[in-house]
């Protein structure tokens, strides 16, 4: 358990980075078992990140003059959700499976290209160190709680819905890891 300051933009890099590791792994693999574990990883980190960001961060992103951007977010995680969603009960067996899997990961990595570039500088510049810690706790411990159950009554849930989708199947190792909170 860390007592350290935390940077709430650099834990949501570290959920990015991992999305790339992953994707460039998925690319690289040849081995179609190893391909369904990293596509398996991918789905559950999309679908718990993109949950996680709505359920803290962009709850305070109105305070930090961002409020039109969360929205832009919102708005673009749905675009992922449904992606993601897609990805999570294509199968294997499918020739596109590698093309919804990719389709999916490319919409996260340029939203998630957008925010690094665009909305962190701001955050960074926006946040004391001692809230930034606090947003980041909050985003560390959302990552932890938010659903894994497909519940039909919305787009948001049915994406969170993917990650449980695979509960029970094989998870690649994650290259970056979050501080035990």
């Amino acid at each position: 358990m860390t007592n350290a300051m935390l940077d709430v933009t650099k834990e949501i890099k570290i959920d990015h980075d991992n999305v790339r590791d992953l994707f460039d792994r998925f690319k690289a693999a040849t081995d179609l078992k190893q391909k369904v574990i990293l596509a398996n990883t991918l789905v559950r980190e999309m679908a718990i990140h993109g949950d996680a960001e709505e359920a803290s961060v962009y709850n305070d992103y109105s305070v930090l003059g961002l409020g039109d951007t969360a929205a832009h977010n919102k708005e673009e995680h749905e675009e992922i959700k449904r992606l993601v969603l897609d990805a999570g009960k294509t199968s294997v067996d499918k020739p596109e499976y590698g093309t919804v899997i990719e389709r999916a990961v490319t919409t996260f990595l340029t939203h998630a290209k957008e925010e690094e570039d665009e909305q962190h500088p701001i955050m960074r510049a926006r946040l004391s160190p001692e809230n930034s810690d606090k947003l980041a706790r909050t985003f560390l411990k959302a990552r932890k709680v938010v659903p894994t159950r497909s519940q039909a009554s919305s787009l948001a849930q049915k994406a969170a819905g993917a990650a449980e989708a695979v509960t029970g199947r094989e998870f690649a190792d994650l290259r970056f890891a979050h501080p035990e909170i």
